[in-house]
């Protein structure tokens, strides 16, 4: 008969599942965590070095002593090893395992100080001989490195790459036969071009690629293209760049989704955007005597949108245009309108302009020195006695008031939405800068304003 006292024998149920499960699991460490389970048993031994992916922070291996006597020594120069020593002996023990099936697939490098170019040179090599589909460098080099020509001839396989840093320097080759023949997927971010022509040869390599995102801080030459007939995202943050360029040209006819943060110049072509869905633009601040106007040519090229977002400078700029000659935007379905102080009295020119609108965010930021309600009392009662937008009578269906403060404009236009929105399922007000007691009696006028729609939902956060 078993001894009813006796405890129990642990199970590690863990250390049973196949390899191929295990290092799945690993996959979602860093390679620094991935290796310290190694100590568990020997069946946890080697296991990391079947993982099918490589990634080093520098910081990792860089935790201060909690010690105020020591001057920040960090925890692998107790032992005499640098960073560089590390990621080494690493791919050593890797490569010791010959049986390996599991090829190298991400490979991810941030050094953020003291880089040794040879070394990065050395792994991203390694790194490009093997089956790899993702390759993340966040360098910072003290002086300019040269991002070696010769890797675009082992990159067969990249599917994903971001580049980023400072002081890395990019000349890719002339000839077609090179490159990136599966890049999918491209991250630059202050990534400097040898010559007028490098980034547009860059481009040219990657004959597949669908999402191209660019922080072009360090772009220096004063036109830039984006020629890429297969692209279908595009993130674009220019940063004070476009003080150093003239002309900016995109083509690429599949493009679905558009992000720009920036300045906006006068020669702005943006090309077929027949197929653009959702575009996402905040601009800078400028006090050029135009700026207005080149933000509304701007504008104008994105009428087959169907998601569009608006910040509040780009809003603002938009009232100071000497002209409001935008076209119908026919497909507009969701519009996120953010406006700053009182200058918001566009909104009604483009909710004229979009009939089949379904979904109105309005997003007020909130300014200390806001003393402009009779002037947009005024802009509401011209904006719903004089001709009502199609939109919010034949279409609207859902209105987010965000920044709300109780303020009489703000009121009279819920009250209007309300009273002439007949198709309105969903109103939300959520405010700014009010307290409770202030956020009950608003809520309590929101509820007695009459509504056409009888279905109508208010929400007050």
């Amino acid at each position: 008969m078993a001894n009813s006292n006796s405890k129990p024998t642990g199970v590690d149920r863990i250390s049973n599942l196949p390899d191929s499960l295990l290092c799945h699991i690993l996959s979602f460490l860093t390679t620094k965590e991935a290796v310290v389970t190694s100590i568990l048993s020997n069946r946890w031994k080697t296991l990391w070095t079947l993982v099918p992916k490589l990634d080093f922070d520098s910081h990792q291996f860089e935790e201060t002593s909690s010690s105020d006597e020591e001057q920040s020594p960090n925890q692998f120069n107790r032992y005499g090893f640098t960073f560089a020593h590390i990621v080494s002996r690493v791919w050593a023990l890797r490569n010791r395992n010959r049986n390996n099936a599991n090829p190298l697939k991400q490979f991810r490098l941030y050094w953020h100080s003291d880089s040794d170019p040879i070394q990065v040179e050395t792994w991203v090599h390694a790194a490009l001989s093997h089956e790899l589909e993702e390759l993340e460098l966040r360098i910072c080099f003290p002086e300019l490195f040269n991002f070696p020509s010769a890797l675009f001839n082992y990159a067969k396989t990249l599917v994903v790459l971001n580049l980023m840093g400072n002081n890395v320097f990019v000349n890719p080759p002339s000839s077609a036969l090179l490159g990136f023949p599966s890049l999918k997927t491209l991250h630059l971010e202050n990534v400097w071009y040898a010559k007028p022509d490098s980034f547009s040869r860059f481009l040219s390599l990657c004959p597949v690629l669908q999402n191209l995102s660019l922080n072009l801080q360090t772009y220096t030459y004063d036109v830039l293209k984006i020629v890429v007939p297969t692209l279908k995202r595009l993130h674009l943050d220019f940063n004070n760049s476009a003080y150093q360029y003239s002309k900016f040209e995109i083509n690429a006819p599949p493009l679905e989704y558009l992000c720009f943060r920036g300045y906006v110049i006068e020669d702005a072509l943006l090309g077929n955007l027949s197929n653009l869905v959702e575009a996402n633009i905040e601009v800078d601040y400028d006090e050029i005597k135009d700026y207005g106007n080149m933000i509304m040519d701007f504008i104008k090229q994105l009428s087959n949108v169907k998601f569009l977002h608006l910040d509040s400078v780009l809003t603002q700029f938009l009232c100071k245009a000497t002209k409001f000659d935008l076209p119908m935007f026919h497909n507009l379905a969701f519009l996120n309108f953010h406006v700053n102080a009182c200058l918001w009295h566009v909104l009604p020119h483009l909710l004229h302009l979009a009939p089949n609108l379904a979904v109105l965010v309005f997003e007020k930021e909130y300014t200390g020195f806001y003393a402009c309600d009779e002037e947009d009392t005024s802009i509401i009662e011209r904006m719903f006695n004089e001709d009502v937008p199609i939109c919010i009578s034949s279409h609207l269906k859902t209105f987010h008031f965000i920044g709300f403060q109780g303020l009489m404009y703000e009121l009279k236009f819920v009250g209007h939405i309300l009273k002439t929105a007949r198709f309105l399922k969903t109103m939300t007000v959520s405010s700014a800068n009010i307290d409770s007691e202030e956020q009950f009696l608003a809520l309590k006028e929101l509820l007695m304003l009459p509504r056409e729609s009888r279905t109508c939902q208010i929400a007050f956060d």
